[in-house]
């Protein structure tokens, strides 16, 4: 699974490299033009979600007649029964409770490979490959003490911000190792195969004094701290993320059709409403302040756009009066499903009670034997020979007239 985010990652660094290209490396406006992009290229996924909600909504009188029909029965066969009925209706008004599901599942993918691009600008906007990465945060490390810290390994954020000073970059460079085995997989600029360190060494500091890094600094806020590290005033960024993560959520909801299985859920919604932006504020203290500010923008857009989505394709509102009809149809068709099983019953008690009464006594009373060939044929040869035997009777009878006189 990370091998498919980091091929679409790939794909998408040339957004964020047009990104920092427009803004003139300020990284905290790249990263609001990125979320705004990724959010402009799913937007017919929006579409999608919002239109299946539509029609959700349409179906939400038939559904609450269904609901209102097992109110009070808690037992579990009958919510089996209730949501069986649910799905039936849904399934005739051609429904699909998946429908709204593979939008998402299409943009999952695609934003867990943005944790990929802006966790890394060395590589996704600098443009170093990973063998280069690989050498530059190993040193980048030693000389931080962070050597073994397993939370900068992979987040070269840090590394990137600090490199963007002149003095630290040439303090880097100065460190590079001077001899040792070339990374697996090392390529120079050109795409050509490096096998020998003192050319592989040469290559990455060539690339190094060439390479322009991403401004992390928005004043006095540097987007490349960690918050755990400097606890005073950067506590308030895992804050600041769960509140707007939080009011946001709360707020989307407005502009968002709630079917009845999740106004039901009640605690449970309002607990998950806390649980989400309480994680997300937890992986915030401990990761660059960039992530937290992406997670941010990637919320206020998207609150954004479900208020558009929902001006645009407005859901419907049940009434009083849907519901009444609703149940009202319901009714009806139980009442036909009642009368059409009762009179399906009724013939296959009278055929069973005919088969019992034949076996019995053969052949019953009242029975009428279905005209078949066989019949046909008997009655055919019978009627004749009854006619004849008519006809010569009365022929004998005048001639023993006939014969008395």
């Amino acid at each position: 699974m990370s091998a498919l985010f980091g091929y679409l990652a790939e794909g998408l660094k040339y957004v964020m490299i047009f990104c920092d290209k427009i803004t003139g490396q300020n990284y905290w406006l790249s990263l609001f033009l990125f979320a705004l992009i990724i959010r402009l290229l799913m937007f017919p996924f929006g579409i999608k979600q919002q239109k299946n909600q539509q029609k959700l909504a349409l179906l939400r009188p038939k559904e609450e007649a269904i609901r209102r029909k097992y109110k009070g029965r808690d037992d579990r066969e009958s919510r089996q029964k209730m949501q069986q009925e649910i799905m039936e209706m849904q399934q005739k008004e051609k429904y699909s409770q998946f429908g709204g599901c593979l939008p998402m599942l299409i943009q999952l993918p695609i934003f867990f490979s943005l944790y990929y691009i802006v966790q890394n600008p060395l590589h996704y906007i600098c443009q170093f490959g990973k063998a280069q990465i690989e050498v530059i945060m190993e040193t980048f490390n030693r000389l931080m003490n962070y050597a073994g810290n397993s939370s900068y390994q992979n987040l070269t954020i840090k590394a990137a911000g600090w490199l963007r000073d002149g003095e630290n970059l040439k303090t880097l460079i100065n460190a590079l190792p001077i001899d040792g085995s070339v990374p697996t997989g090392a390529v120079d600029a050109a795409g050509n195969t490096l096998t020998n360190f003192a050319a592989f060494r040469a290559d990455l500091v060539s690339q190094l004094n060439n390479a322009v890094f991403p401004n992390f600094k928005v004043g006095f806020v540097d987007l490349a701290v960690t918050p755990n590290e400097q606890i005073w005033w950067y506590i308030l960024v895992p804050i600041i993320t769960f509140a707007i993560l939080w009011a946001t959520t709360k707020f989307q909801k407005k502009f968002t059709y709630q079917p009845i299985s999740a106004e039901q859920q009640g605690n449970s919604m309002k607990i998950m409403e806390l649980m989400m932006p309480a994680l997300s504020a937890f992986i915030a203290f401990s990761l660059p302040t960039a992530l937290a500010l992406y997670w941010i923008y990637g919320n206020v857009i998207g609150f954004g756009q479900q208020v558009l989505l929902s001006k645009l394709f407005p859901t419907h509102k049940m009434t009083d009066e849907e519901v009444r009809e609703a149940m009202r149809e319901a009714d009806r068709q139980a009442y036909e499903q009642k009368k059409a099983e009762e009179k399906k019953k009724k013939q296959v008690e009278e055929e069973e009670r005919v088969i019992s009464v034949k076996s019995k006594t053969g052949t019953p009373e009242g029975w009428v034997e279905p005209m078949g060939p066989s019949s046909e044929t008997s009655a055919a040869s019978k009627e004749p020979k009854g006619k004849k035997n008519k006809f010569i009777g009365k022929a004998e009878i005048k001639n023993d007239k006939k014969d008395d006189e």
